[in-house]
């Protein structure tokens, strides 16, 4: 009997380690057949960047000269796709069918929609990937919990993600986990240069240095997103990070509405931000406005978002001293705690510094700190 490995996922992009990890299971399994399954969302919700015809055809090309097929069942259904109702229907299609999935999915296996139903719809097969934990302990306690067959492979996968390589493709980069040959389907298609104008605009508006940070920026805030599953739309992660420091070297007023109190301190940037990335930029969208307008001092009652960017402008990969590595580091474990420690750690050092804080600072710190 033919076995078949079923592979699920956006592929928005593809990247090589898709490939590697599927090369690798299909002969630890002795698998016959590749399936891969691209997720489908209708256009009304966060289905990611392309759209799903763009994707299969990445597909296509990433899996050459791979036994495989791209099984449209997502887009067929028409419906809501939870792997609970998919796989019994792979599994009625293929026969013997096993499910391939991430250590990224065994941590967050227990947020799926009927997790038992799927535990013990077919046999699931598991790789181990970087910065997920001990995935042995953690299939093992699935096991226990909803039964089912799990197999942990002896792989040790990278610590790739397609929304890190979108964002990077958004900001102009060519990322070498991508395989060339969907690196040149993307430029000779010209896909991921939605935002090649607002690039090259806050390129012009700020020095290299300043520029860097923006990037550092974004893609903490991808990273983060993705890493803790805040479940943030990533088009709105993407440019309030992106635009966060739009007018920071661009002072001048141009009669735009601001507080009083910020005008000549250091964080009128962030209210100016909001008003420039809206006339410069032509972001209407609030969400993206108001956690730029809110990325220095934070407020009381923040929306995920914005304590996202918040979080992510502080602890960015070029700030490289005491305390931030240590911040970026928590921020990393640990969400919620990460933003706390960096709201504390921010209030204190103004504090000490002598010098007035700026009342919506302190208002957070009370919020989230002091009165909790």
């Amino acid at each position: 009997m033919t076995r078949t490995l079923i592979f699920g996922g956006a592929f928005d992009p593809p990247h090589k380690e898709h490939v590697a990890l599927c090369k690798y299971a299909m002969q630890a399994l002795d698998a016959d057949r590749l399936v891969i399954v691209p997720t489908y969302l209708p256009p009304h919700k966060n289905a990611g960047f392309l759209s799903f015809e763009d994707r299969c055809r990445l597909v296509e090309l990433a899996f050459e000269g791979t036994n495989f097929t791209i099984d449209c069942i997502e887009r067929d259904r028409g419906e809501d796709n939870y792997s609970s109702e998919v796989l019994p229907q792979l599994k009625q299609k293929y026969g013997d069918v096993v499910y391939l999935i991430g250590g990224d999915s065994v941590a967050h296996f227990h947020t799926w929609h009927e997790p038992e139903t799927v535990a013990n719809a077919c046999p699931i097969a598991v790789v181990a990937r970087e910065g997920y934990g001990d995935v042995r302990q953690k299939t093992a306690e699935l096991m226990s919990k909803y039964g089912g067959s799990f197999t942990v492979l002896d792989y040790d996968g990278k610590d790739i993600s397609s929304s890190m390589l979108r964002a990077r493709l958004l900001l102009g980069e060519q990322p070498s986990e991508i395989p060339q040959s969907v690196l040149n389907e993307i430029k000779s298609r010209k896909l991921f240069c939605d935002y090649e104008e607002a690039v090259q605009k806050l390129k012009s508006y700020q020095t290299d240095e300043l520029f860097r940070h923006s990037v550092a920026v974004v893609k903490r805030a991808v990273d983060l997103n993705s890493k803790h599953h805040l479940g943030q739309d990533f088009k709105q992660v993407f440019l309030a990070a992106l635009l966060h420091d739009n007018a920071k070297q661009r002072p001048s007023l141009d009669g735009l509405c601001v507080p009083q109190d910020a005008i000549g301190t250091p964080v009128l940037h962030q209210f100016l931000g909001a008003e420039k990335a809206r006339r410069d930029f032509g972001i209407e969208d609030k969400q993206i406005l108001d956690a730029i307008r809110y990325h220095t001092t934070a407020k009381a009652d923040m929306t995920v978002l914005q304590k996202l960017i918040y979080t992510a402008d502080s602890v960015s990969d070029d700030r490289d001293y005491e305390p931030i590595i240590t911040l970026r580091r928590l921020a990393a474990q640990d969400f919620d705690k990460g933003f706390l420690a960096l709201l504390e750690y921010t209030y204190e050092k103004l504090l000490a510094k002598g010098g007035a804080v700026y009342p919506l600072t302190k208002e957070a710190y009370l919020y989230y700190i002091k009165n909790k």
